[in-house]
């Protein structure tokens, strides 16, 4: 004869599975709203910040439209990067800011930035990047994930050297330059957007599809960009 389960035990049990499900809906729930309130958050914060740039002098012209601070500044940014991508307008920005680093602070400041943004830039153009390479660390069959950027010859070394990004998780804007010999750079099959993924989540966003071909070393830069 069986044991029956006492009455107590029975809705302690009950209890139990309606928190962890509670607990777990909740996490999902959690999961998805968090994305959607940073974004919010952010894109406020933006519209905020651009339209604080033209919304003193719209305000002393009494032209207080809602959004028109922000189409503004909008437009005086375009019509910055239209100057700067002229010959003429290269040459005036090129003298403001030659102007600008003769000021002892503004120059500290305007240096930092510029390079900062110059950073920004040149890791959003994955245009720059050439493959998605392993490197062996911190011991044998351990893999480093890395951007390739180009190869050359060393001749004091007289071999082939690639040099590789290796940007840190889950802030990929960080990161340092190593150059190794092309023969101890393995080539990944993954594409550079499944690279991102997988660093700026920690490893949390995976490929897909397993790798198709095993890693091979990587070839000459004429190979690398299909010339």
């Amino acid at each position: 004869m069986t044991d029956k389960i006492p009455p107590t035990e029975k809705k302690i049990a009950r209890a139990t599975k309606l928190a962890s499900v509670f607990r777990n809906k909740l996490v999902a729930g959690i999961l998805v709203v968090v994305p959607l309130v940073v974004t919010v958050w952010v894109i406020n914060l933006a519209y905020r910040a651009i339209s604080n740039v033209s919304a003193p002098l719209l305000r002393r012209l009494e032209w207080n439209f809602p959004g028109f601070a922000f189409l503004v500044t909008l437009l005086l940014i375009l019509a910055l990067g239209i100057i700067s991508t002229n010959m003429l307008g290269k040459k005036v920005l090129h003298a403001f800011e030659t102007l600008l680093l003769k000021v002892p602070i503004a120059a500290t400041v305007y240096r930092a930035v510029k390079q900062i943004m110059d950073s920004i830039n040149a890791y959003g153009n994955l245009a720059t990047f050439k493959r998605v390479v392993y490197l062996d660390y911190p011991s044998p069959g351990a893999k480093l994930i890395g951007f390739s950027t180009g190869t050359f010859f060393d001749e004091v070394l007289e071999e082939e050297m690639t040099s590789v990004i290796l940007p840190t998780s889950p802030n990929p804007m960080t990161g340092f330059l190593v150059v190794v010999p092309s023969r101890r750079v393995l080539v990944s099959n993954m594409t550079m957007e499944q690279a991102t993924k997988l660093i700026v989540s920690a490893g949390l966003i995976v490929p897909h599809r397993a790798a198709v071909a095993p890693s091979v070393p990587a070839p000459g830069l004429e190979q690398q960009i299909g010339v």
